[in-house]
């Protein structure tokens, strides 16, 4: 299983595994390639929720001893940008403080560990669905389209209040794209502040929010933008508090539009 350590940018969909049974560990992960998913085995509460956000499903078994899950998945539902991805904790059917235990950190669902085995197909071949709604192939609202217009020019406050609205608006999954622009155009603005510090942690937020959208939903190139924006992260950790001012506007990430390209 591939182990994550700090945030990236993948292309394959994905399930979160916390799965310490080596031989159970391998029979998912043989099953999630047969449908086209990849498996992730988080190390640290970090890297469980990085990879949850751009997940499908997180699969548990609760009996593991060797990691604090329970924690790790108290934080994540608090998280707006993780809270919603499915968590599956599975267990001996006759631990009523385990289920217990589980449902109280947060897990959508407890099951049996046998009755887990058996439904494991159908919750793989679900995991493999789209992860987001049909609103992707809907056009742009006008109002994410002025904000997207006001993030290309540089006025990422403006641009933060126009997106604030659309988001608002809208109740389904897609919400979580204009909430990832924004957020991108919240992290410039950080770097033009000086905020070394505020400018990490907003971009890791809005690539959480952005993850599950790729490569493309209402004719934004989320993949294009997610590339630009890691590669001006990186170059915000190279630099770090001390010389964050020396980051080129010129680098700056744009929001490209399938239909218009720049």
């Amino acid at each position: 299983m591939q182990q994550v350590q700090s945030p990236t940018v993948t292309t394959q969909r994905s399930i979160v595994c916390i799965v310490p049974d080596l031989f159970f560990g391998v029979k998912i992960e043989n099953l999630a390639r047969r449908h086209g998913l990849a498996v992730v085995a988080p190390s640290d509460e970090q890297a469980f929720r990085t990879a949850l956000a751009g997940a499908s499903l997180a699969l548990i078994d609760a009996g593991a001893a060797d990691r604090p899950w329970a924690e790790w998945v108290s934080a994540a539902k608090a998280d707006p940008a993780t809270r919603d991805t499915p968590i599956i904790a599975f267990g001996s059917h006759v631990d009523r403080a385990l289920r217990e235990r589980a449902l109280e950190a947060g897990v959508d669902r407890f099951m049996a560990r046998s009755n887990f085995v058996e439904a494991l197909p159908e919750i793989m071949a679900r995991a493999a669905r789209d992860v987001t709604d049909d609103a992707c192939g809907e056009p742009l609202p006008d109002g994410a389209r002025r904000g997207i217009h006001e993030f290309n020019e540089g006025k990422y406050f403006e641009q933060h209040e126009t997106l604030e609205r659309v988001w608002r608006a809208e109740t389904r999954p897609v919400r979580n794209l204009y909430q990832g622009i924004l957020q991108i155009g919240v992290a410039l603005l950080q770097i033009e502040r000086g905020n070394a510090p505020g400018a990490i942690k907003t971009f890791e937020r809005a690539f959480r929010w952005l993850e599950p959208f790729r490569p493309s939903c209402q004719e934004v190139d989320v993949e294009r933008l997610l590339r630009e924006s890691h590669a001006v992260y990186e170059q915000v950790k190279r630099l770090g508090p001390e010389r964050i001012g020396e980051t080129p506007r010129s680098s700056y990430p744009h929001v490209h539009l399938l239909d218009t390209p720049m």
